[in-house]
Parts: structure tokens; sequence; C-alpha cells
């Protein structure tokens, strides 16, 4: 049996948040490590994932590189891990989000049963590393990670994956969820957590300046006119980037 679930984690300049979760993989049981797969996407990092140390019983790994640097561009590299992941099913997440191996278990468990819906994309509870308790928003309820799905690869493509226009400017996730849950079903997936790390405790878990540009007030406005101009509204733009596989 190949992989079920392919992981897809974009990675820019996270070495030290990189070497933990290769130290969870390789504890995983043999099981789950037959199971998944972990795609990495080396956004045009200045310090490649390919020389961050593995140790040694990972699961199957791949690892591909955009070859240039470009500003909030992980949505390019989310659509790269995507488009070559050999999983049905994909989780996407960011490298400061770790899938524990419980939630794993779990997870490959509902997929062998078939208890997913193969056109619902599922969110998936979050907790705290250092508390173990919910992450909890403004609202003072459970708040999911709002980027981290699993769903199919085929529903993926369906949704038309992340546009590409959006690189560059931050905060436009927002627009595939839209999409993903007007196309399909939104789901959320009980018990199967992901564990957030920040800075005080890895402190490269999440990207640094000066990556983290592009905040400015309207550019998602000024996009969206730039496209309606062009008559590109309804138009998803991916893969539009030179890329290679590094391992």
């Amino acid at each position: 049996m190949g992989a079920q679930l392919s992981l897809v984690m974009p990675f820019y300049m996270n070495s030290g948040m990189l070497a933990r979760q290769f130290e969870g993989w390789a504890a995983w049981p043999a099981r789950v490590k037959r199971e998944i797969e972990i795609v990495l996407v080396d956004d045009g990092s200045p310090e490649p994932a390919v020389d961050v140390p593995r140790p040694d019983g990972l699961p199957a790994l791949s690892i591909y590189r955009v070859t240039e640097d470009r500003p909030w561009h992980q949505h390019g590299a989310r659509n790269l891990g995507a488009h070559v992941a050999n999983g049905k099913w994909l989780l996407l997440t960011d490298m400061d989000h770790v899938l524990a191996v419980d939630s794993a278990a779990s997870l490959l468990k509902r997929i062998r049963l078939g208890q997913l819906d193969e056109t619902t994309t599922y969110m998936l509870d979050r907790i705290e590393a250092d508390t173990g308790l919910p992450t909890i928003g403004r609202d003072g309820q459970p708040k999911p990670h709002p980027n981290s799905f699993v769903l199919t690869k085929e529903h993926f493509w369906r949704i038309g994956g992340y546009d590409e226009d959006f690189c560059g400017v931050y905060g436009t996730d927002g627009l595939f969820r839209q999409r993903a849950f007007t196309l399909g079903t939104r789901g959320h997936l009980k018990h199967i957590q992901l564990v957030r790390y920040w800075r005080d405790l890895v402190p490269d878990a999440s990207t640094n300046a000066p990556r983290k540009e592009g905040r400015e007030a309207g550019a998602k406005k000024e996009v969206l006119k730039r496209k309606a101009a062009r008559g590109e509204l309804d138009v998803v733009k991916v893969l539009q980037f030179e890329w290679e596989r590094v391992l």
C-alpha cells in the first residue's frame, strides 16, 4: 500500500522548526510512516530546506524548491506541493503546525474506513504546544488554523488551488476558503489536532521579517481591480513560477 495521505508544507528559513518536525516524523510507528508521505516545498529560502540534517527513519520525503525568492509566495508553494503529491488525500498546513502521531493515526484510520467525504474541505482542531489547550480566538471560542485543510487532491484542483495573482499580498488565504466552501462542503475533523508552535518556543517556527511584507491596506482590492480589468475575476492562476526537485 502506498501513501494514502500527503502532508504538504512550505518552508522558508525554518531550519530549527523543520529539525523538530523531522524528529517527530522519524518517531512515528511503521504503519503511519507507510501511509503518509511528506512533501516539503522550499519557497526560495536563502537557507535551503535540503541542507537541514535529516535523521534516519523518516517517512517517504520529497523536497521541491521554488527557484526565485518571492515575498508572500507560500500559496504558490502549496500549489506545487499539491501538484506533485502522490497521495489521494492532502493535509495542507504550515511549518509551525505539528501533526502529532495520535492525530496522524486517527486521520489515516478515517481515510482507510472511508469515513471522509471526497467533496468536503475539512478543518482541524488546534492546540497550543506549551499548554496542550485549544487555541482560543477573539470570540472566546476554539480557533482552528484558518489555512490548514484536509481534502482530496482531486477536490483541491476542482476548487482550483490558490490564485497566484495574489501572491505578494498578505492575508489572501480566505479567497481559497471561500471557493472551497462554495464548491463543496465545509467540514471539521474533531479530535484530530495540529499543535501550534510560535517563535517564543522555536525562534524560526514561523517566517519572520524581512519576508513578511505586502501588508499594505487595499492591496488585495487592487489585485481584484486588475483581474477585473483583464476579464479574469474567475480565473485562478497556478504554477506561474520555475521550480525543481532537490530530494
